[in-house]
């Protein structure tokens, strides 16, 4: 074997490659769905459709006292109120997107993502805003199952390079 060649292969073992990683995906069966983060955009679920159940699940799920039901009816009219206008953006895009338009240039398109982050702040704020206190109220394990259940982002990414809870 040339040097060159141990060379790539040893960047492909270190990489993980070689070693069996890059495989540990089972192969998808014939007919199966692909996972909501590789559908074409049509066919994944419009955004907040779910959010009833989301509610129900967090509600179950943190065990909440009669004392703290109050807190976290403000979060999940919160969430409702946020999952709607998630889903009349995607719509107002959807709209945009089949009407054949020019495309817009680097000015505007940098203009369009300054307003989206503004959006997407200002979303934040009201969300932390009813969050805040309904989390101030957990007892410590409640607060142990909040951790897991809402530190996660978008598609259950947890910050650290992996899906799922964070672990500390």
């Amino acid at each position: 074997m040339s040097i060159r060649n141990a060379l790539i292969a040893a960047s492909v073992v270190a990489a993980g490659f070689g070693s069996g990683l890059a495989f540990a995906q089972p192969a998808p069966q014939p007919g199966a769905q692909p996972p909501a983060m590789h559908q074409p955009r049509a066919e994944r679920p419009a955004p907040g459709k779910y959010i009833e159940g989301r509610i129900a699940f967090l509600k179950t799920e943190l065990k909440l006292t009669s004392a703290q039901q109050p807190l976290f009816d403000k979060l999940a009219d919160e969430m409702r109120t946020g999952a709607k206008a998630m889903a009349e953006k995607h719509e107002a895009r959807h709209q945009q997107t089949s009407a054949p338009a020019a495309a817009p240039n680097a000015l505007e398109k940098l203009e369009q993502r300054q307003a989206a982050m503004k959006d997407f702040t200002a979303a934040q704020d009201r969300y932390l805003a009813a969050f805040r206190p309904l989390y101030q109220s957990l007892s410590p394990e409640q607060k142990k199952t909040a951790d897991d259940l809402f530190a996660k982002g978008p598609g259950g990414f947890n910050g650290r390079g992996h899906y799922g809870p964070r672990s500390h």
